[in-house]
């Protein structure tokens, strides 16, 4: 920071500011770009993430300021564009960035409209020195392979629709480790300075921790679903929760006690994460520890042992089950396999199959976790 002039160490001071105090989940991003438009004299500014697929990579966000096209559009030009699993997207693999690469700010000239590998993007170096695939941490034949990706059709064609092809461009490629976590840059008609080039380097660490907090709060989203399925399952008022004793996920008879008496069972969950294990009426995990947010606990009430023979009859009668079906339901609930009832019940698997079905469809569930959830809570 010591490099930068005075306003731009204020200038950095804001954008630091922004990605710092804007509350996790929000759209930081958006704002961000906005304000780093004008710090870097920016005509357009945008960000976007890759992730992985088994055959294809696909944006996991886009943002940009300053475009005609509407963030949806963006989404479906990038994803357009991006190469299958192992392949380039411009100079980089989005799955491993090259070393000199990750974390470090890069000034491109523009596409420009003639034929020919003279015209397409190049990065700018203030000595001159290295080649340029040497500054990109190519291998000549790689920069080969990547220019001629670039002036591909498709590539052009992308970059006239976004409105880019005499923009130069200054970039970073975010990296925990050798994991791209987002794509951040900014175009422009004229050349990018290196004070330009050095304000973003300032900022690129700011970036990085709000990109890496960002993301695994979308695995933590994408995981929630994985979550309450597991606690359906349990049978038993299930919770995870924060160290006050703030309820960030439940399951079904989880909400039940809640809704009985929320202040007398949140005190209880307190005092259980508190405690040393054993000692009250609920059981908890221990901490439960991801990397960039706070400690989390599992707490359940273990209650009186499952009995599924005093429960068998009556939900007999209220599904409308045979004898048949209520034997299959005996074991599917003891959590064996369809081959182990099979042997148990003297039947072939397929027909074990075909109970199951009807059990589900007379339960009105779609999974057999949920056919074990809803046994245990009726």
């Amino acid at each position: 920071m010591s490099d930068l002039i005075s306003e731009d160490q204020r200038l950095l001071r804001e954008l630091e500011g922004l990605l710092t105090v804007m509350e996790p989940g929000s759209e930081t991003l958006p704002t961000v770009l906005a304000a780093l438009r004008a710090a870097l004299r920016a005509e357009r500014t945008a960000a976007y993430g890759v992730d992985v697929g088994p055959e294809r990579y696909h944006t996991s966000f886009v943002h940009g300021v300053g475009f005609q096209e509407p963030p949806p559009v963006l989404t479906e030009l990038f994803d357009s564009f991006l190469p299958p699993s192992g392949g380039r997207f411009g100079y980089f693999d989005p799955a491993r960035p090259p070393l000199l690469q990750r974390n470090r700010p890069l000034r491109f000239t523009a596409l420009g409209l003639a034929e020919g590998l003279q015209a397409l993007p190049a990065p700018v170096d203030g000595d001159g020195v290295e080649a340029p695939w040497e500054r990109l941490g190519l291998t000549q034949d790689e920069w080969t392979q990547a220019r001629a990706l670039i002036s591909s059709a498709q590539a052009r064609s992308l970059y006239r629709r976004l409105g880019l092809e005499h923009m130069a461009q200054l970039r970073v490629l975010v990296c925990e480790g050798d994991t791209m976590l987002g794509w951040v840059g900014a175009f422009r008609p004229e050349p990018f300075t290196e004070r330009e080039q050095h304000l973003l380097h300032a900022l690129t660490p700011a970036i990085q921790r709000r990109m890496a907090l960002d993301r695994r709060l979308r695995e933590a989203g994408l995981l929630g679903s994985a979550l309450g399925a597991a606690l359906e399952v349990l049978g038993r008022p299930a919770w995870v929760v924060t160290f006050s004793g703030r309820v960030m996920h439940t399951n079904k008879a989880g909400q039940a006690r809640l809704a009985q008496d929320a202040q007398a069972l949140t005190a209880q969950v307190r005092d259980c994460i508190r405690s040393p294990p054993g000692t009250g009426p609920l059981f908890s995990s221990g901490p439960l520890r991801t990397a960039g947010l706070p400690d989390h606990y599992l707490v359940l009430d273990p209650g009186p042992p499952l009995d599924p023979g005093s429960r068998l009859p009556v939900l007999t009668q209220r599904w409308g089950l045979t004898a048949r079906e209520a034997q299959v339901l005996e074991h599917v609930v003891q959590g064996e396999t369809n081959k182990a009832i099979a042997l148990h019940l003297g039947c072939a698997e397929r027909t074990v199959e075909v109970h199951v079905t009807h059990l589900l469809n007379k339960a009105q569930v779609e999974s057999r976790s949920a056919l074990i959830s809803r046994f245990f809570q009726s």
